[in-house]
């Protein structure tokens, strides 16, 4: 309809222009034609800024819908009412009740943060715990993992929604499950003070993988990746992320470093193009 109501304006723009400006009819002609040309160059472009809008907006719920999958796992959520079953059968309310209790505020942090690209860096860690906790309990003895997080570091500081979990899950199932003997995780958040950068650390003692070159990318770093480019991208300062290897005493590498420098003062009000 807008483009409809274009075209004719340009058309009796151009009647009337070469009414006044053109003596000949051959000129009037001319006149019309240049008209004509211009008005399907214009409506050439709009088209295509059309396309980018469209796109980018599919982009933006896209990488929504993914944010979900990634912090409601089908398949963990299955593994984890299993686990509660399993207590169930065993007759173990206590840890059946318990379990059921952190798998109920794992989903209610995934739910309340559906849409927001940030969250306070409690929430993440509160996350996070909830996460290895529950599957603790399925792995038993197959890993630990410890926690550290300096004093002076503000607890209300926003971090991307759900980005230091998808790193700790890939030092979990891409590095300490990936191997036959017990692993472990360690997880240190720090703060640069004299750059205004949160410092997260993840650490693992499993496989060495760099998920930026690997041909199988890990959905949940993906994810990750995609939605740092898109808050970069609206941002002067960076979030970096830095992938290396951990080596062992005879030199063989074991286990990756993964280190997320997030500024403390960054935007997360990520929108959907409207052109």
């Amino acid at each position: 309809m807008k483009r409809n109501l274009i075209v004719a304006a340009v058309v009796l723009a151009a009647i009337v222009l070469a009414s006044y400006f053109a003596e000949t009819f051959a000129e009037k002609l001319i006149v019309i034609l240049i008209l004509a040309v211009a008005t399907a160059v214009a409506l050439l472009v709009q088209k295509q800024q059309n396309k980018k809008v469209l796109e980018s907006q599919a982009a933006y719920f896209d990488l929504k819908t993914n944010l979900i999958k990634t912090s409601l796992d089908p398949h963990f959520l299955f593994n984890a009412i299993n686990s509660v079953s399993y207590s169930i059968h065993k007759d173990d309310t206590n840890t059946a009740s318990e379990n059921l209790g952190t798998l109920s505020k794992l989903m209610r942090t995934s739910l309340e943060n559906i849409g927001h690209f940030g969250h306070e860096l409690s929430v993440e860690v509160g996350f996070i715990k909830n996460y290895l906790t529950l599957e603790k309990f399925r792995f038993k003895e197959q890993f630990d993992f410890t926690f550290k997080m300096m004093p002076y570091v503000n607890d209300m500081a926003k971090v991307p929604s759900f980005s230091i979990f998808c790193l700790i899950e890939n030092a979990l199932k891409k590095g300490v499950l990936s191997r036959q003997e017990p692993g472990h995780i360690a997880l240190t958040i720090d703060e640069d003070k004299n750059n205004n950068v949160l410092v997260v650390t993840v650490s693992d003692d499993g496989l060495f993988r760099n998920p930026k070159s690997d041909t199988d990318q890990p959905h949940n770093i993906k994810v990750l990746s995609e939605m740092v480019a898109r808050l970069n991208a609206i941002n002067d300062q960076k979030i970096t992320i830095n992938y290396s290897m951990k080596e062992r005493v005879d030199g063989e590498p074991r286990g990756c470093v993964a280190e997320m420098r997030i500024p403390l003062d960054f935007s997360y009000l990520l929108k959907p193009s409207v052109g």
